[in-house]
């Protein structure tokens, strides 16, 4: 009789346990944001990272393009990161939502740099470590024109190779800065100093 009720608790278990899977998958197909909610709420952010991404395919808004890129970027999933960074950029609303986005965060002294300098610095970094060199090259310095702010990503990519001791790339970023022509007096100065300091490094 014992054996007889363990089995049919056993039986009772593994359906409960192929329904929950089936829920599960079913679920993730049909409502991933709800997943994403329910990822997030229980402090999973790698899976919060990857169901970001399937947010953003079934949605196609810029807003949820934008956090699958950052989500990605903060688990250190730099390929799902450059490859979703490159449509964001390339989205034809992204300066408005930079606008919009920096618009929100004016006046919180937390944040240095506009959306458009943090966001393509994660891009270009996500470039460099997934060996997307070029690329990653072109989106930092797309985002200067001709400028050079304080805090900008051409800093944050450059940052990413020094951590890595990488000079050669370091010499790659320092050979296209000198071709630079900025016009704000201010930042010319930022620039020959950064100029400076980068030459230094990459000739010790």
């Amino acid at each position: 009789m014992g054996k007889l009720v363990a089995k049919t608790a056993l039986c009772t278990l593994s359906a409960l346990i192929g329904l929950a899977l089936i829920v599960f998958g079913v679920l993730s197909l049909a409502a991933p944001s709800a997943m994403l909610a329910i990822s997030d709420d229980l402090g999973m952010d790698k899976l919060s990272a990857a169901y970001s991404v399937a947010v953003c395919e079934r949605t196609e808004k810029i807003e949820d393009l934008a956090e699958a890129v950052e989500r990605n970027y903060n688990v250190s999933n730099y390929s799902e990161c450059a490859k979703y960074g490159a449509k964001l950029l390339a989205d034809p609303d992204f300066e408005r939502y930079c606008a919009a986005r920096d618009q929100q965060t004016a006046g919180n002294d937390n944040i240095h740099k506009s959306y458009s300098q943090y966001i393509s610095g994660i891009v270009s970094t996500a470039q460099y470590y997934t060996g997307e060199e070029e690329a990653a090259l072109n989106t930092a310095f797309s985002a200067l024109g001709q400028t050079f702010p304080k805090y900008n990503a051409v800093k944050d990519l450059t940052v990413s190779a020094r951590i890595k001791d990488d000079k050669i790339f370091c010499g790659q970023i320092l050979e296209r800065l000198q071709d630079m022509k900025v016009e704000d007096s201010q930042e010319q100065e930022l620039l020959r100093n950064f100029i400076s300091d980068l030459a230094d490094y990459c000739t010790k």
